[in-house]
């Protein structure tokens, strides 16, 4: 290798002991060796290999040096305002990007990266995954359709009030199995690894939150089509025989089918449309994101997933997921009048994260 890093080698032959632990550290890692090689070699851990490199990179040779005083500074109350007020400009960022930024306008930085951390969480960011959105979503669309069905809940307040109308937003799911791997803390260099014998055994979950109540219920089906949606409604009637239910969903193939129409010609038998026993609605196409059925569950999931430990078999994983959301219909009922009152303003009900925590 070409480049010997001779500043290196000096401080290594004439520095104090701390001083050539941490030069000899720093140099086999600039020339290639294995961090834990490295490691081995100079009697320290990997994390000092790393903590020194980052220095040294940084400030140079001076930063190994035991009387060197770190970096030009640290950020002054001002220049800490300032820097929080430009993360909050940005809607994404990344550490490294944070890290130029403080390199180039006030020439910080920090050894650790929790010091960025903590000026990301200041800014009100938080670590999270991204998500997937169509790229063929409407908004113009998306707010014409909330239009529309906000202005129908408007002219049946009274009815919803009253229970002679529900309004139900409803949604399917398909769990698997494989589902439940996530994220664990574990031992570092060891494989965390659950036991399942196929990955691909699934469950299909029928849902639907009353957006007056807050009421959610649940079936299972062997699958989602046109007969277990007809079931599901079918179940959904019998449960409330006195009402007329609006359900508004998205625009699977098997909610647009033709046995779909058949059958509900047949249920509502030639009535005029208001007085239906269930009528049909979908929401904007490709913006899941409108339905809280989706929230409801993503909720379930994410508590399979970090309670994975607990499920030794597939069975068990439904039943949990199962109890987990079902547990919570009586908190779902409780809703105080101002919540009632916001579902006429914005028909989107989200519903309160204490009902699935």
């Amino acid at each position: 290798m070409n480049k010997r890093y001779e500043d290196l080698e000096e401080l290594m032959s004439t520095g104090e002991a701390r001083e050539v632990k941490r030069a000899m550290a720093v140099r086999m890692s600039l020339l290639g060796f294995v961090r834990a090689e490295a490691a081995l070699a100079c009697c320290v851990s990997v994390q000092f290999v790393d903590k020194w490199k980052a220095i040294y990179l940084a400030s140079g040779v001076e930063g190994l040096k035991l009387a060197y005083k770190g970096s030009p500074g640290y950020l002054k109350p001002r220049e800490r305002e300032n820097v929080i007020n430009w993360i909050q400009e940005k809607k994404t960022i990344t550490i490294e990007e944070l890290k130029r930024y403080l390199k180039e306008e006030y020439d910080v930085f920090y050894s650790s990266n929790t010091s960025y951390t903590k000026l990301l969480e200041e800014a009100n960011l938080s670590y999270k995954k991204t998500h997937k959105e169509n790229s063929a979503k409407d908004e113009v669309k998306v707010e014409a359709k909330k239009k529309e069905i906000k202005d129908l809940i408007d002219k049946e307040r009274e009815q919803i009030e009253s229970g002679e109308v529900m309004y139900w937003m409803q949604d399917e799911s398909h769990q698997l199995w494989g589902d439940i791997c996530g994220y664990v803390w574990s031992k570092k260099g060891e494989r965390t690894s659950i036991k399942m014998s196929n990955y691909r055994t699934s469950q299909t979950w029928y849902g639907a939150v009353n957006i007056y109540t807050g009421e959610f219920i649940l079936d299972r089906a062997k699958k989602a089509d046109t007969k277990y949606t007809i079931d599901f409604i079918n179940w959904l009637i019998y449960r409330y025989k006195e009402a007329r239910h609006v359900i508004i969903w998205d625009g699977a193939s098997y909610h647009r089918s033709e046995g779909l129409r058949t059958y509900l010609e047949k249920l509502n038998g030639g009535l005029p449309e208001s007085e239906w026993k269930v009528r049909l609605l979908r929401f904007a196409p490709n913006a899941p994101e409108q339905n809280p059925v989706e929230d409801i569950w993503l909720q379930g999931k994410n508590w399979v997933r970090k309670n994975f430990h607990r499920l030794s078999s597939f069975k068990e994983v439904t039943r949990q997921c199962r109890h987990k959301i079902c547990n919570q219909r009586k908190r779902h009922r409780i809703c105080t009048a101002a919540r009632k009152e916001a579902v006429f303003l914005a028909y989107r009900v989200a519903i309160p994260r204490h009902c699935l925590r």
